[in-house]
């Protein structure tokens, strides 16, 4: 347990020399400790901590910042040791659910913020693509994206049926990379099978677009949804 909590430290580290190392941008003072708090076991620092991981410091349309990729990498590691349990908090923008449920919704969020959809808005917006640099966020968070699909996989049976829509909205934005692909019909059946079983019908219409989306004769040309409605009023 000290080592993991010495690992979780040195990436968020990571994160902060990252936001230093912006010439004209100084980090918050708070926000290491914050982001700590997303280890912690108070409902309150991780709520904190919640509110710190969707800062700007690291995606704010269109742009994506070097500190996302060791901000990925520590969520990542938070979701490995299934942080938060039982834990539910409101995230900064109202919805209610776990913690592992609004960790993997900023995974579909920073994996959505990096694909080519994104990329083509970017160069339309900008006259260039952000992937003309090798060493760009982009290029590096692209990169973790079959580790960030591991992770939404581990969580497509879990208990809560908030997290497992998360999970699997999460995969059906990943699986959309070509080499990501071989996994769509799997993600497919998990979306199959939560609608099979849902009775709600706001969460019904999400998860029959999801598998819509995954059948073999659908074109998808833009974003997948990360926020359903059902989410933002509980």
């Amino acid at each position: 347990m000290a080592e993991e909590r010495a690992d979780l430290r040195k990436i968020v580290d990571d994160i902060m020399r990252a936001c230093e190392a912006y010439e004209y941008w100084l980090p918050d003072p708070d926000m290491r400790a914050s982001l700590h708090g997303l280890a912690a076991d108070d409902p309150r620092s991780v709520t904190v901590g919640l509110s710190y991981l969707w800062d700007r410091s690291f995606i704010e349309y269109p742009n994506v910042f070097q500190p996302a990729v060791p901000a990925v990498r520590y969520v990542l590691a938070l979701l490995d040791r299934k942080v938060g349990g039982d834990t539910v908090i409101r995230s900064p923008d109202g919805r209610l659910q776990p913690l592992r449920g609004h960790l993997l919704t900023w995974l579909s969020a920073v994996a959505d913020a990096v694909g080519d959809v994104r990329v083509r808005e970017f160069v339309e917006l900008a006259g260039y693509s952000p992937l003309e640099y090798p060493n760009s966020a982009w290029h590096a968070v692209r990169q973790l994206r079959s580790q960030m699909y591991e992770a939404a996989a581990a969580f497509l049976d879990d208990p809560d049926p908030r997290v497992r829509q998360e999970a699997i909205t999460a995969a059906v934005v990943l699986v959309r990379v070509p080499e990501l692909a071989v996994h769509r019909e799997h993600i497919a059946a998990a979306a199959r099978a939560f609608l099979d079983a849902c009775t709600d019908p706001v969460r019904r219409r999400w998860a029959d677009e999801a598998f819509s989306e995954l059948s073999p004769t659908y074109v998808a040309d833009e974003p997948v949804r990360t926020q359903p409605e059902l989410d933002r009023m509980n």
